[in-house]
């Protein structure tokens, strides 16, 4: 691991947030067609937003043994989009969330009708913003999570993997 994802590890067990480490291919292609291995450490873990709503979370950190690095952080499996036929109203409000309400998180949407909620960032080898924005995000998330069970069209139930 690089010093940016090393520090983010010590930074977690500090805070005693349990992450399950991985190491992810993430090959890149040049100009010229030229593969390029690299790879990314994904943190996961998992939130209880509410009693009876957990939400996977993860962080990923692009590893490499440079100044700047990207990552991203994501809450998965949100909810779930029931009804495609008010899908352009439920795009329309997520919208609204993402324009006033969300801060720096976005609302998102999969193929598959997943609502997702994600970051994206430049970290260097101080991580403590990274964990504050990681942190904040399920903040965030709960204080929203009302906005989003009024939606039409939404189903909020946990769903097993």
């Amino acid at each position: 691991m690089s010093t940016i994802t090393d520090n983010f590890k010590a930074l977690a067990e500090e805070k005693q947030i349990q992450f399950k480490t991985k190491e992810v291919p993430a090959p890149v292609r040049n100009k010229d067609g030229e593969t390029t291995e690299q790879k990314q450490i994904l943190f996961q873990s998992a939130l209880r937003v509410t009693k009876d709503k957990p939400v996977g979370c993860a962080v990923i950190i692009h590893d490499a043994s440079v100044e700047r690095v990207n990552y991203q952080i994501t809450y998965n499996k949100i909810g779930y989009v029931t009804d495609r036929n008010k899908l352009p109203d439920i795009l329309a409000a997520l919208n609204e969330l993402n324009a006033m309400r969300s801060g720096y998180y976005r609302f998102l949407v999969s193929g598959d009708g997943e609502i997702f909620m994600r970051f994206l960032g430049i970290t260097s080898e101080d991580v403590r913003p990274v964990m504050d924005v990681f942190i904040f995000g399920g903040r965030i998330l709960r204080a929203l999570l009302p906005e989003l069970e009024k939606m039409e069209g939404i189903d909020l139930t946990p769903r097993k993997a």
